[in-house]
């Protein structure tokens, strides 16, 4: 009996550290293999001056139709790594640097608005791509491609929302989100005199970034903080993390503050000139929208226990949008973290699949 429960109590010690084994292996090399695909795929980078602005991005092979994909706030083109190798099958696919974020350039903080950056997009199309174009865009890139499809309908033929912060982006209402803590920072970081020229490691030492690992927390913090210090410039990567965070900080590195203070600032000038509703109604063309909504489906609200939203969007924005979008727009409802198209590839490309299908 004794020696079949030593047998036992090995094997159990031999899967678990063949699962941890496997998760760090895991985060280890999930960037390198993601990336070796991108270019297996045909993947080259590029740069474009448009309307003043340099502009990076990324071009994959002429396998179809035009599809121009718009990350969201603190990311770069990188971050669709996961999808690009499959969307480029049948696409002419198109991931662009959002001005401000990746190697794209910084503007007078004046033109960090959803109508300024959203025409440039908008002339990148017509300039570069150079015909109609499927558009994605997630979060803060969702608004974007919001604004490209309202205000530029010749351009687009059709709209995949991933995720965007439909009416909970706009002042007062933005502090109370889980979105809005960075963008707060931002300006906080800016209006402190920058104490030091990495807003990474200002974020990391004045967020609660981490507070998802419970006790651990603390731990975390102080070492990302270090690693910060020791590398200013480089995105923070520490081994026992899944890659869903050190994407993020991949994106964090090359971010200007100050595009998420427009969102903050002189009553969220973010906004200036551009009107939600409205842009929601002016829609034309096919839409699918997507909706996390992990922890709402887990607790039966998208509030914490302080009020804060912890998601982009609630049920009832939701329902408002849908009302405002084009008859037909289908809604894809995700239990996943708010990158969807990293950290649930599979349903992000089922998404776009639909879309595809809804425009031919």
């Amino acid at each position: 009996m004794r020696r079949v429960l030593l047998v036992a109590l090995v094997v159990v010690l031999l899967l678990v550290a063949a699962g941890i084994g496997g998760y760090l292996y895991q985060n280890v090399t999930t960037f390198d293999k993601a990336m070796t695909a991108v270019r297996e795929a045909g993947f080259v980078e590029r740069e474009a001056r448009v309307d003043g602005v340099r502009l990076a991005y990324a071009e994959g092979p002429d396998n179809g139709e035009p599809l121009l994909l718009i990350h969201g706030q603190g990311s770069r083109w990188q971050d669709y790594m996961k999808v690009l190798p499959e969307l480029a099958r049948e696409h002419h696919v198109f991931a662009v640097d959002v001005p401000g974020h990746g190697a794209s350039g910084r503007l007078d903080p004046r033109r960090y608005t959803n109508v300024f950056v959203g025409d440039v997009l908008a002339d990148f199309v017509e300039q570069v791509i150079g015909e109609p174009a499927l558009v994605s865009g997630h979060s803060s890139g969702g608004l974007l491609a919001l604004r490209i499809a309202s205000a530029h309908p010749e351009l687009v033929r059709g709209l995949l929302l991933e995720d965007p912060p439909l009416f909970s982006s706009t002042m007062p209402r933005l502090v109370k989100t889980t979105g809005g803590a960075m963008l707060v920072l931002a300006d906080e970081y800016l209006k402190a005199g920058s104490p030091h020229a990495d807003y990474q490691r200002y974020f990391l030492e004045h967020s609660d970034y981490f507070a998802f690992f419970g006790p651990l927390a603390g731990p975390i913090k102080n070492h990302a903080v270090s690693k910060a210090t020791e590398q200013p410039g480089e995105p923070v990567e520490l081994f026992y993390l899944p890659p869903v965070v050190t994407v993020f900080f991949q994106g964090l590195v090359d971010y200007d503050p100050e595009f998420g203070a427009a969102w903050v600032r002189d009553g969220g000038r973010w906004y200036d000139g551009f009107d939600t509703e409205a842009a929601l109604r002016a829609v034309r063309v096919p839409t699918v929208l997507v909706h996390t909504n992990y922890f709402e489906a887990r607790t039966g609200t998208a509030y914490d226990d302080r009020g804060i939203l912890m998601a982009a969007m609630d049920s009832h924005d939701v329902s408002r949008a849908l009302d405002l979008l084009p008859r037909g727009t289908q809604l894809v409802q995700v239990q996943s973290g708010h990158l969807v198209h990293f950290e649930r590839a599979d349903a992000y490309l089922d998404a776009f699949r639909k879309l595809d299908a809804r425009v031919h």
